[in-house]
């Protein structure tokens, strides 16, 4: 009779107790709110390429033309060569990326791309590919050290309620103390010579995939250009859902709107303009952040939302990336360029691009290392499969 009692006295205000504490999460502000409503109307933010129907037109305007439109490459006249490079997406296995460049600059025979673009985890690296073998180290370093508290923490509760489950706070620090003013000044000088540093996001507000031209940003006037530059390279990499939005205004006043991950509109990114042009030769170098194969998963998937999310998202991410690769290869081959590709091998054990463990980077990022340091052998189109997987 006694426990039947303090039942009836407990789970009352028990109870209570719960739903008082799920009204102050409610009231204290898990529901996001963001930073007004912004128009759909088109409009390029600053720093951001122009919308043209006819792209190819951008690149039929000559050098002396392109000096007043800092989105086409200029790098005209030196060893006439063009040298692309394109990153793609892939969280953690961008460590392949980062050993792909470290066994490259050790064979000797690296170019200095003229034009470098980056998706996702493509786009934190691209600055540091960019700048070339100097950074190599410190690119290393950002790969094979990082775990998860590195790059997100859980929101807990509130997470579901708010704009992601994990908040890229983390990240955002790192890419913040790796992207110093003096490493701005090493980009917008490379700009002003004439080469190019692109990343892409998703404007998920209007749908648009947004392509962000970074040198142009790093040679502004604007002094809260770090800060800008910052926000693109988190905002691509910010995986919708399970990663917060970035909130990027157009820089004259307007509304923020909602940027997420690059991939989920450009896995890849290239673009004609960016190897359009008369060169004497011309290469075009895809680097893929995982395998590029049917199957890619050793243990079945666990019966939980958030397993199964992050599943669903990996694979219709990893769909995407194929076919963009696959039209992306066949841009390059039109205009000339010839085109090399680096992934990581099938036998590779490949695990989550969600997970961030450093063991597991660094054993990824030797095996890009590897490939690196053979590029002559990479493939000239990607493996033929029966279907994408």
């Amino acid at each position: 009779m006694t426990g039947r009692r303090t039942w009836r006295r407990t789970w009352p205000r028990t109870w209570r107790a719960g739903a008082a504490a799920a009204l102050a999460l409610l009231a204290g502000g898990c529901w996001s709110t963001r930073p007004g409503v912004p128009s759909l109307e088109p409009s390029t933010p600053l720093g951001a390429l122009p919308l043209y129907s006819d792209a190819g037109a951008i690149a039929r305007l000559g050098p002396q033309a392109s000096a007043d439109r800092p989105f086409a490459p200029m790098r005209f006249g030196q060893d006439d060569v063009l040298d692309v490079l394109a990153l793609s997406g892939g969280g953690s296995h961008g460590a392949f990326g980062a050993g792909v460049l470290k066994g490259w600059s050790e064979s000797g025979t690296r170019p200095s791309f003229d034009v470098v673009t980056g998706i996702s985890t493509g786009a934190l690296t691209a600055p540091f590919a960019f700048l070339g073998a100097a950074h190599d180290d410190e690119l290393e370093r950002l790969y094979t050290t990082s775990g998860d508290d590195a790059i997100f923490e859980s929101r807990g509760l509130a997470g579901l309620f708010g704009d992601g489950l994990r908040d890229t706070a983390p990240l955002r620090r790192r890419v913040t103390e790796a992207i110093t003013p003096a490493m701005l000044d090493e980009i917008a000088a490379e700009h002003r010579k004439g080469r190019r540093l692109y990343v892409g996001t998703t404007d998920l507000d209007t749908g648009e995939a947004v392509v962000w031209d970074l040198g142009d940003i790093a040679q502004g006037a604007d002094p809260a250009r770090r800060r800008r530059f910052t926000d693109v390279l988190v905002a691509s990499a910010s995986v919708p859902g399970l990663f917060n939005p970035v909130y990027l205004d157009d820089g004259r006043g307007g509304a923020a709107r909602m940027h997420v991950d690059g991939g989920v509109k450009a896995p890849l990114l290239l673009r004609d303009f960016m190897v359009d042009g008369r060169y004497r030769s011309k290469a075009a170098y895809f680097i893929v952040n995982g395998c590029i194969c049917l199957r890619n998963a050793t243990e079945p998937v666990a019966p939980s939302t958030l397993a199964i999310s992050r599943k669903s998202i990996e694979e219709l991410m990893r769909s995407s990336l194929y076919r963009a690769l696959a039209g992306a290869m066949g841009m390059a081959r039109k205009a000339g360029a010839r085109p090399a590709l680096s992934f990581a091998p099938d036998a590779v054990k490949l695990p989550s691009p969600l997970s961030f463990d450093p063991a597991e980077m660094r054993a990824l990022f030797e095996v890009g290392r590897a490939q690196g340091r053979n590029w002559r052998r990479w493939p000239a189109e990607p493996p033929r499969m029966q279907r994408f997987g």
